[in-house]
């Protein structure tokens, strides 16, 4: 906004040199001099946009949309996390609340074993005690490193070796995760349905939570916001439940803290702005408590919580 002003005072100071009783110097344009009048009106004209653009208010996936946080919108490649979570835990493929990291990253972060995944040999023939975790494990593996057509190799033999619904759905939310990640959003689309329907029968809540986050980020992203903030309401309940039977979890309370903040940007999005303050507020709240207790690990996420908040109200005072 104060650099449209400011091209504006240039035009207003090349077509009135002299002006306001003189204390506007002259401003030599030298082989321009002929097209002093076309100068300024290209300066008057871009700092006139430059000054409305400033006006308009921002989209999610523009600079100021996230306060800092990437929204999920459009295509970009989204950061892989392959992990099977602790209970309750946020899966957050994808996601822009993870750490409130802002940025989605092309490059695989470094995974950590998953300890409850059994010791196999290398080489376990397919329905061998132990070949999902290894096929897993090579899925991680394969993904750190880039080799995609690998990856993808191994995405599709997980569902083939996978020996129980707990296995099959964690095979199907590596797919939607992997599809995902290639852009692919209608593939990821139908396995994160799988996986719900999976995390439905075995009644298993972290991985219910798990899969329901990963349909609402899809349908966010896609724009399609009602079915967004259904799976994120069912998602947050579930951690809520969790957060509450266990007040000790430091994990539990920052899955409801990020469960709190996915709802709130749908619900924004929808125009329900009163409603998101709400949940902003409440997520402050544990952010702060984090924070107090672990300011290195937290201290970023109470930030940019703070700033989010500051966002909306500032848009509700209007």
């Amino acid at each position: 906004m104060l650099l449209g002003l400011a091209l504006g005072g240039v035009a207003y100071a090349i077509l009135n040199p002299g002006g306001l009783e003189g204390r506007i110097p002259p401003i030599p344009l030298g082989a321009f001099e002929s097209l002093r009048f076309y100068v300024a009106m290209a300066a008057a004209g871009l700092g006139a946009i430059i000054f409305i653009a400033a006006l308009l208010p921002k989209g999610p996936g523009g600079p100021s949309g996230g306060g800092g946080k990437t929204r999920r919108k459009g295509g970009a490649p989204v950061t892989i996390d392959f992990n099977d979570p602790a209970p309750m835990t946020a899966h957050d493929s994808g996601s822009t609340h993870a750490h409130h990291a802002a940025e989605v990253v092309a490059e695989a972060p470094a995974v950590a074993e998953v300890a409850s995944e059994p010791e196999v040999h290398a080489g376990a023939p397919p329905g061998a005690p132990g070949a999902f975790a290894e096929a897993r494990r090579a899925l991680h593996e394969h993904t750190r490193a880039e080799r995609w057509s690998e990856a993808a190799d191994n995405v599709r033999r997980l569902s083939s070796l996978a020996g129980d619904e707990h296995e099959r759905r964690l095979a199907a939310q590596d797919a939607g995760d992997f599809a995902r990640a290639q852009g692919l959003t209608d593939q990821a689309a139908d396995a994160y349905d799988e996986a719900l329907t999976y995390a439905r029968q075995i009644g298993e809540p972290a991985g219910l939570a798990d899969a329901l986050t990963n349909i609402g980020d899809v349908a966010y992203e896609e724009q399609r916001l009602d079915t967004a903030v259904d799976a994120y309401e069912e998602a947050l309940a579930l951690r809520r439940a969790f957060a509450e039977a266990q007040p000790a979890d430091v994990a539990a309370k920052r899955a409801l803290s990020l469960a709190l903040e996915r709802l709130a940007d749908a619900r924004e999005d929808r125009g329900h702005r009163m409603r998101a303050l709400d949940l902003y507020r409440e997520s402050l709240d544990i952010s702060g408590s984090l924070a107090a207790a672990d300011p290195v690990a937290y201290g970023e996420d109470l930030a940019v919580t703070r700033r989010r908040l500051a966002e909306l109200e500032a848009k509700v005072a209007v």
